[in-house]
């Protein structure tokens, strides 16, 4: 599984409200502290900012830190939240 600059786009393009519950399924899912994750999504216009400067390989290598299973699940998190609109940016 590798990110493509479509699917970031697709990231990017969700509304702030999915985007951070996304964050927050995310970071359960990952094991993550929910307090910072919960930080970071409070300002979902920086985080995006943040994110439109990444390329897929940049992408790929953070979803990579979490390991394979957490990384899986991450995937799955994401294209969960994307079929709720009707998308399916990868797969």
């Amino acid at each position: 599984m590798a990110f493509s600059e479509n699917e970031l786009r697709q990231i990017l393009s969700m509304d702030d409200e999915s985007l951070r519950r996304m964050i927050l399924q995310i970071a359960r899912a990952a094991g993550g502290d929910e307090g910072k994750a919960a930080s970071l999504a409070s300002d979902i216009p920086s985080l995006k900012s943040l994110m439109s400067r990444l390329t897929p390989a940049e992408a790929e290598e953070l979803l990579g830190r979490a390991g394979k299973n957490k990384s899986e699940d991450i995937y799955r998190i994401i294209n969960n939240t994307a079929g709720n609109n009707g998308q399916r940016p990868w797969g």
